[in-house]
């Protein structure tokens, strides 16, 4: 192989790489994470650099996040493989005379490749390339997205900041209102905000959580776990 055609897979495939960072951030975006966490998932786990206990959380206690994250760490392994054999297979074969060869070559493919990254970062190319990835995801995802999404906001020790998309009303909170939850007595949680559309509501004792309302919690993560997600409040009861 080339030292030309070598350093052409290699862009090409980091390339790949940073394609595939985008996909996998549109991915855990849909699944309720913030653009800025959804990114450093996606990274973390391509690159497989691993991160904090702490971080984890936001991925391990979604079913359709773990998913996500086994996928793309499959994904990234294979990827790291490919590349570190074209690294070494380009590192054998350098010498003086083979840069000298093929310096024109070496750097009309360096100028490409700038040139893509440019061309990628282009708002016309990347607004339809992340709403494309993002509408063919949900038509795929349309059943793992049923159960309410808890996003890690901030966390304190013990307590959590989280905000939950609320997909499916449990059982245990339907028709009710916040007076009748008593989530601050029975469960430790005190509800910060609520959104309704987009649009942020006072929160009050006569308020009735209701489908696609987006509400942001403080309080034991478990406790968030056990009020808003049916599955769990049921392994509690067992």
């Amino acid at each position: 192989m080339s030292i030309s055609l070598a350093i052409t897979l290699i862009l090409g495939f980091i390339l790949v790489y940073i394609c595939l960072v985008e996909i996998y951030s549109i991915l855990f975006r849909i699944t309720g994470l913030t653009t800025i966490k959804a990114r450093f998932q996606a990274i973390s786990l391509l690159t497989n650099s691993g991160y904090t206990t702490s971080e984890a959380e936001v991925v391990t206690t979604n079913k359709l996040r773990r998913n996500i994250a086994i996928a793309s760490m499959i994904t990234g392994y294979s990827f790291s493989v490919v590349i570190v054999s074209l690294v070494f297979n380009l590192i054998t074969r350098l010498s003086a005379e083979s840069w000298k060869e093929n310096y024109e070559t070496i750097l009309i493919v360096l100028a490409a490749f700038a040139g893509v990254l440019i061309f990628m970062k282009l708002p016309f190319i990347k607004k339809p390339f992340e709403k494309g990835i993002e509408a063919i995801a949900r038509r795929i995802m349309k059943k793992g997205i049923k159960e309410n999404v808890i996003t890690l906001l901030d966390i304190y020790e013990k307590d959590v900041i989280a905000e939950v998309s609320i997909n499916s009303v449990p059982k245990m909170i339907q028709d009710k209102k916040l007076m009748e939850i008593n989530a601050r007595d029975l469960y430790n949680i005190n509800i910060l905000m609520l959104k309704k559309n987009g649009v942020a509501e006072i929160v009050t004792k006569e308020t009735i959580l209701q489908k696609n309302d987006v509400v942001v919690v403080f309080g034991p993560l478990q406790s968030i776990k056990r009020l808003f997600m049916e599955k769990e409040y049921k392994k509690e009861e067992k």
